[in-house]
């Protein structure tokens, strides 16, 4: 039984209590779904990295949602409560957080590299504010989707997976590309998490995966030299067999950016489908990374 549908994949009924099947499709989106190409086979690429990356973590301790790849497109897992937040990561000054923070920004020098990765946390629900609405509002991101995305292009006044200001009893969103020290935050939401919360899950579950697969990858070695993890997303879920927190989603080429040699221009991850490249060159960088993260196991 189909228990719900994304962007890219499928959550299906699992074959034991308090479990799920989670069926990835041949599809790759970018720009919160404005982009979007099937392409044959990498659906299969992400569900193995996704199972590699996750046999690593467990063997690490980090709680995971994650039991066993099930089929080529298919992962077994606890079925779990997701938490509407996603969590990013960051060892470089990279991507959006350059939008908000552009006095990070460095012309013709190597990205600002952070001593202790940094983490953000942003809102999985959209906010749509005037002119779509007098009063900004949130609603879920599939929704969102149906509603103020046509032809590729969003609705002017929407605002997809919002940076979170986080403060005591209630939370701040603000657009993730706009400059932090300029924006006007959107509304402001209650906390999902309180202090201490948001700390266990940084100093337990988000710092040490980051860690773990960083370092991971500084052992995998290309002819451009060691891969080096300039950020990583994950999202979080309640298992319903205990109600633990754990690392629930995915975990595949889609989440992070990985650089050879740490050169951006060598990028294997999706950036590559954000940037245009021809769609047989993002199928041949799945596929190494596909073989690159055997390693994570296989070592």
């Amino acid at each position: 039984m189909i228990i719900s549908e994304g962007k890219t994949k499928r959550i299906l009924t699992g074959p034991q209590e308090h479990t799920v099947l989670l069926e990835t499709y041949d599809v790759l989106t970018g720009g919160d779904a404005a982009k979007k190409a099937r392409i044959e086979g990498i659906g299969t690429d992400k569900t193995s990295q996704a199972a590699n990356v996750f046999s690593l973590l467990k063997a690490h301790g980090i709680p995971t949602a994650f039991i066993k790849q099930y089929s080529s497109n298919q992962l077994l897992c606890w079925e779990c409560d997701m938490i509407p937040l996603e969590i990013v990561i960051r060892r470089y000054a990279w991507g959006s957080y350059l939008f908000r923070n552009p006095e990070y920004k460095r012309a013709n020098e190597p990205p600002y590299r952070f001593s202790e990765p940094l983490c953000e946390f942003f809102h999985k629900w959209s906010v749509a504010t005037p002119p779509l609405s007098e009063k900004a509002y949130q609603l879920p991101e599939e929704e969102a989707r149906d509603k103020f995305l046509q032809g590729g292009v969003w609705a002017q006044g929407i605002y997809t997976d919002p940076y979170i200001f986080i403060e005591k009893n209630r939370w701040k969103l603000f657009p993730q590309k706009e400059n932090l020290a300029q924006a006007s935050y959107l509304m402001s939401v209650p906390a999902l998490f309180d202090k201490d919360e948001i700390n266990m899950i940084i100093k337990d579950i988000a710092l040490p995966a980051f860690k773990v697969l960083e370092q991971a990858w500084k052992k995998v070695t290309t002819v451009y030299g060691a891969v080096e993890l300039i950020d990583l997303k994950i999202e979080l879920g309640k298992n319903k067999s205990d109600d633990t927190l754990v690392i629930a989603d995915v975990i595949d080429n889609d989440s992070w950016r990985i650089w050879p040699g740490g050169d951006p221009g060598k990028q294997l991850d999706k950036q590559c489908f954000r940037d245009d490249d021809p769609l047989a060159t993002v199928m041949e960088n799945y596929n190494l990374v596909t073989e690159l993260t055997q390693q994570f196991v296989n070592n």
